[in-house]
């Protein structure tokens, strides 16, 4: 039996944070790590790199299939099942910048 990391994964739906964006990838290779694989699509979603005062944003995802956050180190052939959704949100330091 193959090695889900080394297996091509397709069907994954990204949205962002509203619901209002929304990006089907196409396949992925399973050795792609989630950091990887939301960093590629970022861009192709219009979804801004910086905040406000022009601080670069750090991008989290949430696997709504089991409703928790993927760790950026995750590869995607262990971590998603086709036809998965991620849903992206900008990560939040609490107190920063004081």
């Amino acid at each position: 039996m193959p090695d889900s990391a080394t297996m091509e994964l397709k069907g994954i739906h990204v949205t962002d944070v509203s619901g209002q964006r929304r990006f089907s990838l196409g396949a992925l290779p399973g050795d792609t790590t989630v950091t990887e694989m939301l960093q590629s699509i970022i861009g192709k979603m219009g979804l801004p790199r910086n905040d406000h005062a022009g601080r670069p944003l750090a991008y989290r995802g949430r696997l709504r299939r089991e409703g928790r956050h993927l760790d950026g180190r995750e590869l995607v052939g262990r971590s998603l099942l086709e036809n998965d959704e991620v849903q992206l949100h900008p990560s939040v330091d609490a107190g920063g910048g004081l």
